[in-house]
């Protein structure tokens, strides 16, 4: 009896350590998962945990699953025995990628505007600018929220897209490339819904917001279901084809940096306005202007033969180039001209930081130079590779009419951002303008260039009909449009005097506060903050650099001791 007994209480005692061995692990392992929660952003644990609670995010999860089973069973009854001989794997990854691309799409980016815009409804983000998390760590955690709710619509999806390898008709590049294309897109179209949601500041402005950014959304959702089916279809043909990949290749540089861009655009949007807004800003345009000339040196190195495409090219990302400077310029030079103390004890304080660094600090003539800088960079490069490497043409597009394009839209940008920045600053001296309003009078002052020669042109019987004519200078589309067709032969002489003096004019007309904004020093901080600042971030005391100071260390503070 006692042997049984003694048995059974070991036994127990094995049962005892054994589960205190478990829960010692889970313990530990429960430890270590607190640990990485409060090491992530709070935000992302906050908002990843709010959106899988959510009903929409619950009831849209439930539909991607039903759908799949649905079109599971109804593709294989409609292939029917013929699924053992035929390769239909293709029509059914289109229906799974239509399921797909539906949340990815539509769904998240969505998702993503509200998570912000409702912060400003409810109020709540007054209390969250007010802890220690940074505007970029809000954002980079409202966008990590996005990407977990999108790796888990691609978790559940991928057995059913598995599935179509049995079936045939697709092979595993093209779906990788595809797969890959709609993630990045995925993530960027959600940064956008971020930024989206930080420019709706009253009710009626994210309804406009709300209902654009859906109807974008929803074209994007039609537009890539049938790129895919396009991939697809032509799948064998592109994936040998290298400039396919250059293209791809480009457009993961594009999406690079434009979503860097826009990641810093909305922390900025939704930041103190005390604060630095435009520096960040200013660099990732800069990394922009650096890939698209490294990109345009690409095509001497490919086809050195063919003078003609080069020009193309060279002409085509001339243009791009402007365009993009132009619409960038028109917000930089809206930005308000005063800058705070903390943002002017954050300047360069050397004179070598002030003249390489200065043009990166906010205000608007800082923004004018920014703007005029880069893109003459890239007109001067422009007209390098069209002088180096392409050879004298014939016909309508010749070389030198390349390189007048790239110089008179050069002055036509100068002269239109130095114009439009002279009328934000009179425009100031009497009312409040907002980066918004700014914005608009740029594009007044275009529209109204563009639209008032043309209407005088079209209403006059002397010009209507007979071809362009030195009352539409003010016109860049026209001009510039009418110079690489040839129909300028006439006027070439007088435009290449008219457009650079001015845009000569307009730039003189902004150097005073070119140079005054450019003239800015460096403040003091107040021993207040200074004294704030140390105390929040303390320097670490200096320890022992090798063992004999370790050890000396030791035997000094046992004699202290004694």
């Amino acid at each position: 009896m006692s042997a049984v007994t003694s048995e059974a209480t070991t036994e127990t005692e094995s049962t005892t350590k054994s589960a205190s061995g478990w829960r010692a692990w889970l313990e530990a392992a429960e430890r270590k998962l607190v640990g990485l929660l409060e090491w992530a952003n709070p935000i992302l644990v906050k908002e990843t945990r709010q959106a899988l609670k959510s009903k929409q995010f619950l009831l849209t999860f439930a539909v991607v699953l039903i759908a799949c089973w649905i079109v599971t069973f109804a593709g294989r009854a409609m292939i029917g025995p013929q699924i053992f001989y035929i390769a239909s794997g293709q029509e059914m990854l289109v229906a799974y990628y239509a399921i797909l691309a539906f949340p990815l799409a539509v769904i998240v980016p969505f998702t993503a505007f509200r998570s912000l815009s409702s912060e400003k409804e409810d109020n709540t983000y007054d209390l969250l600018s007010i802890t220690t998390l940074s505007s970029l760590q809000v954002i980079t955690g409202k966008l990590g929220s996005a990407i977990v709710q999108i790796l888990i619509y691609f978790s559940a999806v991928s057995p059913c897209i598995a599935f179509t390898f049995l079936l045939r008709g697709v092979d595993s590049l093209s779906v990788a490339t595809l797969l890959a294309v709609t993630l990045l897109g995925s993530v960027g179209l959600s940064m956008v819904g971020l930024l989206a949601g930080t420019l709706a500041s009253v009710r009626y402005t994210q309804m406009l917001v709300s209902v654009g950014l859906i109807l974008g959304l929803a074209g994007i959702f039609f537009g890539s279901v049938g790129g895919a089916s396009e991939l697809l279809d032509e799948s064998s043909r592109f994936i040998r084809d290298k400039e396919f990949w250059l293209v791809l290749a480009g457009l993961l540089t594009l999406f690079v940096t434009t979503f860097g861009l826009l990641h810093s655009a909305a922390a900025a949007q939704i930041s103190f306005p005390s604060e630095n807004r435009s520096t960040r800003l200013r660099l990732w345009m800069l990394l922009q202007q650096v890939c698209l000339a490294g990109w345009m040196t690409v095509p001497p190195m490919l086809y050195p033969n063919q003078p003609e495409a080069l020009m193309v090219m060279v002409v085509a990302c001339g243009g791009l180039s402007l365009a993009y400077w132009y619409l960038m310029g028109t917000l930089m030079t809206g930005e308000w001209p005063h800058l705070s103390r903390r943002v002017q004890r954050s300047l360069p304080s050397s004179l070598a930081g002030r003249s390489l660094f200065s043009w990166f600090n906010p205000g608007p003539a800082s923004g004018y130079l920014f703007a005029i800088a880069n893109s003459g960079a890239i007109v001067l490069l422009g007209c390098a590779v069209l002088l180096l490497y392409s050879q004298p043409t014939t016909g309508v597009a010749t070389r030198e009419n390349a390189i007048l394009f790239l110089v008179l839209g050069w002055c036509y940008l100068i002269a239109y951002l130095g114009i439009g920045r002279l009328l934000i600053g009179l425009m100031r001296r009497i009312t409040y303008v907002p980066l918004v309003a700014a914005f608009l009078l740029h594009v007044i002052l275009l529209l109204a260039g563009v639209g008032t020669p043309a209407i005088i042109h079209e209403m006059s019987e002397q010009f209507r009909g007979s071809g362009y004519s030195l009352l539409l200078v003010t016109n860049p589309f026209w001009t510039l449009g009418e110079l690489m067709e040839g129909g300028l032969t006439g006027y070439v002489h007088m435009l290449v005097i008219i457009l650079p003096a001015a845009a000569v004019v307009a730039f003189l007309l902004n150097l005073r506060s070119v140079c005054a904004e450019l003239a800015r020093h460096r403040i003091a901080a107040p021993e207040r903050v200074t004294e704030d600042e140390e105390e929040l971030h303390p320097v670490a005391e200096l320890g022992p650099s090798n063992p004999w100071e370790a050890e000396a260390a030791l035997e000094s503070s046992a004699t202290s001791e004694n």
